[in-house]
């Protein structure tokens, strides 16, 4: 079955869905980019903000949508420094740490292509510092995080409508 009779059929075909395992997520910082091999998760979102609005003759509730927020939660395996050494300027009374972060993924088997997007003004709310058991386990680290720009560089292009 080809692809235009895959989507006249109205059926996701198993194999185009998309492995995150195939994700690849960069970070920059002061021009330097950090591919971040230790990240075991990301999420990023944008929450719209939306207003009541009522009216006189209607019973609905309507909404306005006013303004929006980027969210998400970066996660990975402590394997450096490098947060904490980004994190004492501000702690010194310097300037907090915004960064950059590019995200890429391409499953080559699934039909759907590559989409490739960009956050700007990137702050953690939290850094890692330490997170130590005394069961078998590794260090690992997650925190909240808010952008303030996003660019679809590659959108997928298998299932375009």
């Amino acid at each position: 079955m080809d692809e235009s009779q895959s989507t006249i059929s109205g059926f996701l075909n198993g194999r185009d869905t998309i492995s995150t395992k195939d994700a690849k997520v960069f970070i920059t910082i002061d021009g330097k980019i950090w591919p971040m091999i230790e990240c075991d998760k990301f999420t990023a979102k944008l929450e719209k903000n939306k207003e009541d609005v009522q009216t006189l003759g209607s019973r609905w509730k309507h909404k306005k949508t006013t303004s929006v927020e980027g969210t998400g939660t970066l996660g990975g395996y402590v394997i450096s420094s490098n947060w904490i050494k980004y994190a004492l300027p501000y702690i010194q009374g310097g300037k907090d740490l915004y960064f950059e972060v590019t995200c890429t993924i391409e499953d080559p088997t699934s039909r759907a292509g590559k989409q490739t997007f960009h956050l700007s003004d990137v702050n953690l709310d939290d850094i890692p510092l330490a997170d130590f058991e005394a069961d078998d386990g590794v260090m690992e680290f997650e925190s909240d995080l808010t952008f303030e720009g996003v660019e679809l560089v590659t959108p997928f292009t298998g299932f375009e409508q």
